[in-house]
């Protein structure tokens, strides 16, 4: 119990750190998991308003078109829109555009003496080598932007697929100097504090389907828009153009019509706006911590391992297993849906399937061995049904018992006590052996179990653990083939040394409990009840009348035997009731006609009035066949006057 309890543990901790290393560490898996995330964030985070104070002023494709060249975009713009934004009463300025080069000289000047003049808090995208910059482009930027307003525009991506999955929070640069995000740089500004460290992104959601997340107007449509809009608002300036600062997030798997995401990517002034928003809100990320993925990963190969341990067809477990897999999936889909939770997928899944299939491949291995090891152990000693049946049955080894009806064999030589005293033990052990071994065969061969053997005492059993309808007539089959098998063992040349006696045998066939039956240490299958005591008392009324085999009328009628002949009633030594005994008789030693005559006169026997008759009958019988100890018995008795309607007996 302790090792399988020690294997499962250890089975949990693989399947954990597989699963959880994997997912990590394997570019695949890391991309699933986090496809699978993206997923439920894209079409599934629950509807909210649209964020009250962000706003985006988007460069687009109109915008460009007013002006004689794209980019970059005319500085002079810019300064009057900074301007009007000032005038109207914005709370803060985002502005995602690169200031990494000349353009107009005068238009430069004018937008750099905006920059420094402006009064409500900027933040302007700044780049460095990491941005792909040159260092004059570097230089012209520490020129142009006042350095306050300096937040670097890089955005976290996933090395793997280049997803944009965490907020940017800043950077050391080389000559010491700390350099915010540009979004965490606005909010701090507007008097919220940093995150301190990187963070998942939080997606803020939208009303429906149709409408994005944030505000958004083109931005050469300010002069004709409502000042109150934008009044207390924060906005952000940013190129929402085709093919120009698009990146790759999950808003880009939303299947509505939402516009500020598309194929080619999210726009760049879009996503530093989710950040803004989730800095300044305190949102918290949906995924819940890591040492809770930790309880859940270690949970879901439990579950495996349960699984495993589940007895049932393999094919019902896999079903188990798909609708448990089904259902956690479909579950975290509505989960984050209807609570924002968002937990792992893959990570508990591998977990939960390898937990399975490793203990699943040790329980078919370990099943495979045992099977290997009940045939080479049991297969001498038990029928092959047996074997089969323990083979196939595992539960068959635990300790149980059940009421069957049985057909019970016992076996006995004759003189065995002095034969063995006054032979060679040598000798007698090897002749023991041929002797049992031909006798349990016989039972064996026949579908019987051999239960015990008692010195030279055998007894079998007959259907049990295996249904057999025919068990009576097996049995009653055994006794006669190893009546046969032991006439002919008494007269090899060793057992006539030996002076090696009959073997009686005893039949019966009565309901008894069946099971295996013992201590905690060691047991034992084998059958406990009256009806077993019934049969080894049966055997020994062979000792009483010198016959071969003796049964009971259960087991005539059981078996449907008509060539037997009835011994009378007895009641056996411990027993308060008459049972009705037969003699199966030896073959060739009785003819058919003497035996219907002994049939016709044995109910004589218990009828007073016919004393004459059945007197008279038993001694014709007894002259044609003297050496019938059955007849012999029942004259004696006659001729005395005694009772032979029952017989009750004092020894075993």
């Amino acid at each position: 119990m302790k090792k399988r309890l020690l294997f499962s543990v250890v089975i949990v901790l693989v399947s954990f750190f597989l699963s959880w290393l994997g997912v990590r560490h394997l570019a695949v898996l890391g991309i699933m998991e986090h496809w699978l995330a993206d997923i439920r964030i894209a079409n599934l985070r629950p509807p909210e308003p649209q964020h009250p104070d962000i706003i985006i002023l988007s460069i687009t494709e109109e915008t460009l078109a007013l002006f004689p060249y794209r980019s970059p975009v005319d500085r002079a713009f810019l300064a009057d829109t900074l301007e009007r934004l000032e005038t109207i009463g914005v709370r803060g300025i985002l502005m995602d555009l690169l200031l990494d080069q000349p353009t107009e000289p005068e238009k430069d000047a004018r937008l750099r003496e905006t920059l420094k003049h402006l009064t409500i808090p900027l933040m302007i995208s700044y780049g460095d080598t990491d941005a792909a910059l040159t260092p004059a482009q570097i230089a012209f930027q520490e020129m142009f932007i006042p350095p306050n307003s300096r937040g670097l525009a890089n955005l976290l991506k996933d090395s793997r697929d280049q997803m944009v999955r965490w907020v940017h929070i800043g950077e050391t640069m080389p000559d010491g100097n700390t350099i915010p995000a540009v979004a965490e740089g606005l909010a701090m500004k507007l008097g919220v504090p940093s995150p301190g460290k990187t963070i998942p992104m939080v997606w803020h959601g939208s009303p429906d389907d149709e409408t994005e997340a944030f505000r958004s107007f083109p931005i050469h449509m300010l002069s004709v828009l409502p000042p109150a809009w934008f009044k207390d608002k924060i906005i952000l300036i940013g190129a929402d153009l085709p093919m120009t600062d698009r990146h790759r997030s999950p808003l880009a798997l939303k299947t509505g019509k939402n516009t500020q995401s598309n194929p080619s990517g999210t726009a760049g002034v879009v996503l530093h706006a989710h950040a803004l928003a989730q800095i300044l809100d305190h949102r918290q990320t949906p995924q819940i911590a890591d040492h809770w993925q930790w309880v859940w990963i270690v949970g879901a190969a439990m579950l495996g391992v349960f699984m495993a341990r589940i007895n049932g067809w393999t094919v019902f477990r896999l079903l188990m297993v798909t609708t448990i897999v089904l259902l956690y999936w479909g579950g975290s889909f509505i989960l984050f849906q209807k609570a924002n939770v968002l937990l792992p997928l893959l990570a508990p899944t591998i977990s939960f399937l390898l937990a399975f299939a490793i203990r699943e491949i040790h329980e078919r291995q370990q099943d495979r061995q045992q099977k290997k090891f009940l045939k080479e152990a049991f297969s001498k000693y038990l029928s092959p049904q047996f074997v089969d049946h323990l083979v196939n049955n595992r539960e068959f080894l635990r300790r149980r018992a059940e009421r069957r009806e049985l057909t019970f064999l016992f076996t006995d030589i004759e003189g065995f006590t002095t034969m063995s005293e006054k032979n060679d033990p040598a000798i007698m052990a090897d002749q023991m052996n041929h002797y049992l071994d031909g006798v349990c065969n016989i039972c064996l061969g026949n579908g019987g179990m051999v239960v015990d053997l008692i010195g030279d005492a055998v007894f079998s059993m007959f259907n049990a653990p295996v249904d057999l309808p025919d068990h009576a007539q097996r049995a009653v089959k055994s006794a006669q083939e190893i009546q046969a098998f032991t006439q002919n063992f008494q007269q090899s040349p060793p057992a006539l040394a030996l002076e090696f006696g009959r073997t009686r045998i005893g039949l019966h066939t009565g309901v008894a409990q069946v099971g295996n039956f013992g201590s905690t240490q060691q047991f034992k299958y084998t059958p406990l009840g009256d009806a077993v005591n019934i049969a080894a008392r049966i055997e020994g009324l062979n000792k009483f009348f010198g016959t071969d085999i003796a049964l009971s009328e259960a087991t005539v009628q059981a078996s449907g035997f008509t060539q037997g002949r009835p011994l009378g009633h007895f009641i056996l030594k411990g027993k308060g009731k008459a049972l009705m005994i037969h003699e199966i008789p030896p073959p060739g030693v009785y003819d058919a006609d003497y035996l219907e005559r002994y049939r016709t006169a044995f109910p004589w026997l218990a009828d007073s009035q016919h004393h004459a008759e059945a007197l008279a009958a038993f001694e014709a019988l007894a002259q044609e066949n003297p050496s019938d100890p059955c007849v012999a018995w029942y004259l004696a008795r006659l001729r005395q006057g005694l009772d032979c309607s029952c017989v009750v007996m004092t020894s075993k």
